[in-house]
């Protein structure tokens, strides 16, 4: 059997403990029926010792404990204890994906956003060469000018920001850690150079960003939403560190502790009339002068 079916079938298990508390047998029946909807073909009897070693493993590559409720002899998992989310959105996107793997059923009901980021096709040679210690070489296209440059970096990890990927890596050229836009980065070469592993917490160092921008200080931002708009920030938070102030019939204000970067501009700039920047002033007085200048832009002369 292929290592593929392996991996898939800790997926299928995973899915199904997500959703569904059940005993080995009903278990059983999903894995097996799961496996012979699979293209490759499988004779493949699923024991339940199996399924003990596929505990193991699913504990060792994810960090998911299965539990075992011995009263009623069903296997669970806590979704608050899939605390990495890189983890969920893998379990999440193959939800999906086997969602529309079902058929004629289902995929005339769903509706999939056309627009997309390019660059994906580069990941699997990163992620590679991040794995193995190998710098890699490519050609990096800045937005703002039109200029190539030619870059020969160490790779580090691959951040994903507003459905777009970003490599992060230290460039060789000025020994400075930074972010790459996939759709900008052609010509990818993964040479056989190795590379000592370089001590950098990317996790640490984004934990106040939104996005991949982190020029300014971190600092706490106070903003104020209408309610209508406030119950939808409440679903969806703008950033881990939201916390609710004070809510009522008309307002809702948070604080997030954030880079008060670009990108957090642009995103407060989205939400119109709807919020409005209580502090820092230096961000409230931005908002304000960005907002003159799209007066100015539609002004008629």
């Amino acid at each position: 059997m292929s290592k593929l079916i392996y991996f898939k079938r800790y997926l299928y298990i995973i899915d199904r403990l997500r959703s569904h508390n059940c005993d080995f047998k009903d278990l059983q029946k999903h894995i097996i029926r799961k496996l012979e909807n699979e293209d490759i073909e499988t004779n493949f009897e699923y024991s339940i010792r199996t399924f003990e070693r596929d505990k193991k493993d699913i504990l060792d590559i994810f960090g998911i404990l299965i539990n075992y409720n011995r009263k009623d002899k069903t296997y669970s998992i806590d979704e608050e204890e899939i605390e990495d989310q890189s983890v969920t959105r893998i379990m999440d996107a193959f939800s999906i994906h086997h969602a529309l793997k079902e058929g004629n059923k289902l995929t005339p009901s769903i509706f999939l956003e056309k627009r997309k980021s390019s660059g994906t096709e580069n990941i699997h040679g990163i992620i590679y060469a991040i794995n193995h210690l190998y710098i890699i070489k490519f050609t990096h296209q800045k937005h703002w000018e039109d200029i190539s440059t030619n870059r020969e970096v160490y790779p580090i990890g691959v951040k994903e920001s507003h459905q777009r990927w970003y490599l992060i890596a230290l460039d060789k050229k000025d020994d400075k850690v930074k972010t790459f836009g996939l759709d900008r980065i052609s010509n990818l070469n993964v040479t056989d150079t190795k590379f000592k592993p370089i001590k950098y917490n990317a996790e640490k160092e984004f934990q106040h960003a939104f996005g991949v921008e982190t020029y300014s200080p971190a600092e706490k931002v106070v903003l104020e939403f209408v309610n209508k708009q406030g119950n939808y920030i409440k679903t969806f938070p703008l950033h881990e560190s939201q916390k609710i102030i004070k809510e009522n019939d008309d307002t809702l204000v948070l604080e997030i502790f954030i880079h008060t970067t670009n990108d957090l501009v642009m995103e407060l700039l989205k939400y119109g009339a709807d919020v409005k920047v209580i502090s820092p002033i230096m961000l409230q007085k931005e908002i304000k002068n960005r907002i003159l200048q799209m007066k100015n832009r539609y002004d008629i002369i």
